[in-house]
């Protein structure tokens, strides 16, 4: 289903709105709603069963864009300590650290179930990469943590609680 630009959003209380650049959801009370949108007849036709709690917005069924899924993105980054104590903290889905002195490292936020975070090290040094808490990265203790090489480049998911794994991405596109 595609909604016109001058379509208007309509759900449970302030909940949903649109502008003339197109559509947009903005959750601001409530914890459960169904997102609904009115199309060019006069009907009201469920996207999907959406709830919203706090910032997060989870959907019961499947969801599809025309454009691009955009993730958070943090560049310049400067891995920092030599524990999971000190390290940097990531904030965002794509890290670009460009800069790692020897025995530095990066640490994760706490994950949630299907999280996917992107480590791109750019800096001249191996760097360390921490989980939080009790959680593992390959089975490694998050407080020991994992080596990510000086040029390489990484994804890591958490598959089920508590648990991450990695696939090391290829090389520069030549």
């Amino acid at each position: 289903m595609v909604a016109t630009p001058d379509t208007t959003f309509v759900t449970g209380p302030n909940f949903a709105q649109a502008n003339p650049s197109g559509v947009y959801v903005t959750p601001t009370g409530g914890s459960q709603t169904t997102l609904q949108a009115q199309l060019s007849t006069p009907t009201f036709s469920t996207v999907a069963a959406t709830t919203v709690t706090g910032t997060t917005v989870t959907s019961t069924g499947n969801m599809t864009t025309g454009g691009y899924h955009i993730r958070s993105v943090a560049t310049d980054l400067t891995a920092a300590g030599t524990t999971r104590t000190d390290a940097l903290q990531l904030a965002k889905d794509i890290n670009n650290v460009t800069t790692a002195a020897a025995s530095t490292g990066v640490k994760f936020p706490t994950g949630v179930v299907g999280m996917t975070l992107t480590v791109f090290n750019a800096g001249a040094n191996t760097i360390q990469v921490y989980a939080a808490g009790s959680e593992t990265i390959d089975g490694v203790a998050g407080a020991t943590g994992v080596p990510l090489s000086a040029t390489k480049r990484c994804e890591y998911y958490m598959v089920k609680a508590n648990t991450w794994i990695s696939a090391q991405l290829g090389v520069v596109s030549a």
